[in-house]
């Protein structure tokens, strides 16, 4: 009778029904088997229960009663696949290896099910049959295999000792060797074509796991926020006496055309490395010496601490405490990526090397198996993504890191990973220090469990994050009424009035709305030079009153966020990442709100060219205005505009009668100072100089006016003649005193854009009775900016 054992690469694969087949037919050294070089035609001809697998290359031993264990358990479990922790025979040693339980996140190729595992042969057929058969590469087959089944199937571990394995004759090497060996072999360029391979498998997994995402293309958005340097790098630290020094000279040494300083978390060190730090940030201001007050930290809480740092520069540029940047150049190299295509995070390629700074095996690590149009998903396969790791400082305060000391920086590039592109350097840019006392290649197997799970755990996490985000894509899908741009299409202006007619028939709490809106009041107040007018729209309560504060915000859900809007509440797909819905609580016949696909706070500077380009799609109907976070934003933490039309605010006419002050770079500025309000406009025929001026002046009310954040501001925009307009009105507060006074003392008016440009929103019908234009004027002159402010802003223009 031939041996039902076959060969397939590095396993013996055995067919069985029962322990006592498994333990008759269990392979040894002393047969020569068959090879198989096809799987799936192997695996479609068997009709056994279980496919036994059981690595080749070591001797490996199972008794009976263990089998029937083993089997016992996988009926009860129903698993697909299961495996079981063993003993390792060394001489006259037995040694538990424990391994770790298989998660989602176990997608990797080096998951260690030890020495052997077995499949339900019932699964098996079940998955090829639903899924596909594996490849015949004996390099990828059975991963490819395993991947599938557990989509549907349990896989397994039984946390017990239940075989032993050992080597073979002659067979020098252990499991820790072998461990070495692999840990660079997904980077590793001999091992290109076959990390290829895996790749594939991977990505199809994903797929079928409905995991997979197309290659990304958001950038780094704009921001505000205030930076001291345009750069930090950044070096956690505890007990280096021996290399902290070099580290530092390191960063001190880079030629960059640009400020930077270093910040050295130093994490309560008590080796001497304390007062190194301090003697060299005595002769350098641009070294930054944090202690943190908290003592229960690790790496990822000392980038935290050093990155939420008022010393944070505009980028965070790692650099550990052993390591060294390669040339004077390496700082200027990964700067001038992320600049150039606004990338989230930068990664360099570094080289391994010994204490004399001489490369050693595997030498040169540059990650060449990430490519921009799929290195996102294989980032799942991969336990790495390269050295040094650079960042976008305002992205990775709102990510920010894990507090753990191994994996924090695979946390957070598989989360950026998810929605930003990511930049990359193929040269070597960064040593990577490696000696006995320092390296992390030789761990106990306790530690190295604990490190492979965390980071499953971390890829179980993003596959679900990933699995959420294409459900979610599919959900949008639903909501989009139509695209723009695209081929052969109408205006913008046209796609807006088909909606807001669709909505209104399938939609009937915005045909309420719009009918209630019919019946609004209005009259107008003259206030000298300028009119007024006062609309009392009850809808309007809920806005005018909503709670802005960063506790109430975050207690809430965000309304703009596609999950969470009305079933019925569609929209048009603008430029891929905004969508264009119609307000629910119109103040015009035609009002619009534009909303960013994603949750990210409302700020100009990351709004600022959907404005312009808005602006002009919807010319010449429509005004496009923006409310800032603290003056008029309902929903400050979600980036939206909004569109009314153009003739609604008495404003607009009013602009058209100031004469401009100055003209920078084709950019006219005007300003006046009889309209009670603190207002700039700005003309421009072109798009790029006219924000450049912009930004400029918002730099300077920044810096004049000291806040972190972007100035109180409201914005209209107008597109007419090919020429931009922006208006400007500069605030000192959101809302007047009267709004929090109680009783018949409180006015309930919260002033955004529309209400600056003269229509102001009255919810309550004592307050559209009452208001009077001395009132107005002197709400006006309350939340805005003073005068004398706004002019000292545009004389340094």
């Amino acid at each position: 009778m031939m041996h039902p054992t076959v060969k397939f690469g590095r396993f013996y694969l055995l067919a069985v029904n029962n322990d006592k087949e498994a333990t008759s037919f269990w392979p040894t050294d002393k047969e020569n088997f068959r090879e198989i070089r096809s799987l799936s035609s192997f695996l479609k001809k068997l009709s056994s229960k279980y496919l036994l697998a059981i690595v080749n290359e070591k001797a490996v031993k199972c008794d009976e009663l263990s089998l029937r264990r083993l089997f016992k358990l996988a009926e009860t479990k129903c698993a697909g696949i299961t495996y079981s922790d063993f003993i390792w025979k060394k001489g006259n040693n037995s040694i538990p290896h424990p391994l770790i339980d298989y998660q989602p996140g176990s997608i990797r190729d080096d998951f260690n099910f030890g020495h052997f595992f077995f499949f339900s042969l019932s699964a098996i057929h079940a998955t090829m049959r639903k899924y596909g058969p594996p490849p015949s590469d004996t390099n990828v087959a059975l991963y490819d295999l395993r991947l599938k089944v557990s989509i549907d199937y349990p896989v397994f571990h039984v946390p017990e000792s239940l075989y032993i394995a050992s080597n073979k004759k002659g067979d020098l090497s252990e499991d820790k060797d072998k461990a070495a060996e692999n840990h660079f072999a997904y980077a590793a360029a001999k091992n290109l074509v076959v990390q290829k391979k895996l790749e594939k498998v991977a990505t199809n997994y994903l797929k079928l796991a409905g995991a997979y995402i197309k290659a990304r293309t958001k950038k780094a958005p704009s921001t505000n926020d205030f930076f001291p340097v345009e750069a930090s790098v950044i070096i956690p630290v505890l007990n280096r006496k021996e290399t902290i020094k070099n580290a530092i000279q390191s960063a001190l040494t880079q030629k960059t055309n640009f400020d930077f300083n270093i910040i050295i978390v130093d994490n309560h060190s008590s080796d001497g490395t304390s007062d190194i730090i301090r003697k060299l940030a005595g002769k350098n201001k641009i070294i930054k010496h944090i202690i943190p007050k908290r003592d229960d930290l690790v790496i990822g809480g000392c980038w935290n601490e050093a990155v939420f740092s008022p010393y944070c520069g505009r980028y965070a540029i790692q650099l550990d405490s052993d390591d060294l940047y390669s040339s004077p150049q390496t700082l200027q190299k990964i700067i001038d990526v992320l600049r150039k295509n606004n990338y989230a995070m930068a990664v360099g390629a570094y080289s391994i090397v010994n204490r004399r700074l001489k490369k050693i095996p595997p030498g040169l690590i540059d990650h060449k198996e990430w490519t921009k149009a799929n290195g996102h998903n294989n980032l799942l396969r991969v336990n790495g993504l390269g050295a040094p790791r650079a960042f976008d400082t305002s992205i990775i305060r709102e990510i920010g890191f894990p507090n753990v000391s191994y994996g924090e920086d695979y946390a957070v590039a598989l989360r950026i990973s998810r929605e930003y592109q990511i930049g990359r350097i193929y040269k070597s840019i960064y040593l990577c220090r490696r000696w006995r006392e320092n390296t992390d290649s030789v761990i106990s197997i306790e530690r190295q469990n604990r490190n492979d799970f965390y980071k499953d755990e971390l890829r179980t996490i993003e596959i679900k994050a990933r699995q959420i985000l294409n459900k979610n894509k599919k959900d949008m899908e639903k909501r989009i009424f139509a695209q723009y741009p695209e081929k052969k299409q109408k205006p913008l202006t046209a796609l807006c009035l088909n909606l807001l007619d669709e909505q209104k028939k399938s939609w009937p709490g915005l045909a309420h709305s719009y009918q209630e809106l019919a019946n609004i009041r209005t009259r107008s107040v003259s206030c000298g030079s300028y009119k007024v007018d006062l609309q009392f729209n009850p809808q309007r309560a809920v806005s005018s009153g909503a709670a802005v504060d960063r506790e109430s915000i975050k207690n809430r859900l965000c309304f703009l966020c596609i999950d969470n809007l009305p079933i019925q509440q569609r929209g048009i797909l603008y430029r891929r990442d905004y969508l264009i819905l119609c307000n629910p609580a119109p103040i015009f016949d035609k009002h619009f709100t534009i909303v960013n696909l994603h949750h990210q706070p409302q700020a100009i500077a990351a709004s600022l060219i959907l404005l312009t380009n808005m602006a002009r799609d919807l010319s010449p109907h429509f005004t496009v205005f923006y409310n800032g976070p603290a003056c008029g934003a309902s929903a400050p933490d979600h980036l939206h505009l909004q569109a009314i039309p153009k003739n609604a605010l008495p404003f607009i006419e009013t602009s058209e009668t100031i004469s401009p002050i100055k003209e920078i770079s084709g950019v006219k500025v005007y300003t006046e100072e009889k309209l009670d309000r603190s207002v700039v406009m700005m003309d421009g025929k072109n798009e790029k100089s006219l924000q450049e001026q912009f930004t400029r002046f918002i730099n300077i009310a920044q810096r004049m006016l000291q806040t972190k954040g972007e100035p109180m501001l409201n914005i209209l925009c107008i597109y007419e003649n090919d020429t931009w307009r922006l208006i400007i009105f500069l605030r000192q507060k959101h809302r007047p005193d009267a709004f929090f006074l109680e009783g018949e003392k409180r006015i309930f008016v919260s002033l955004g854009a529309i209400d600056m440009a003269g229509v102001i929103i009255t919810p309550m019908l004592v307050d559209f009775n009452r208001l009077q234009a001395s009132q107005i004027i002197d709400i006006y002159r309350e939340v805005s900016l003073a005068e004398d402010i706004t002019s000292k802003i545009i004389r340094e223009l």
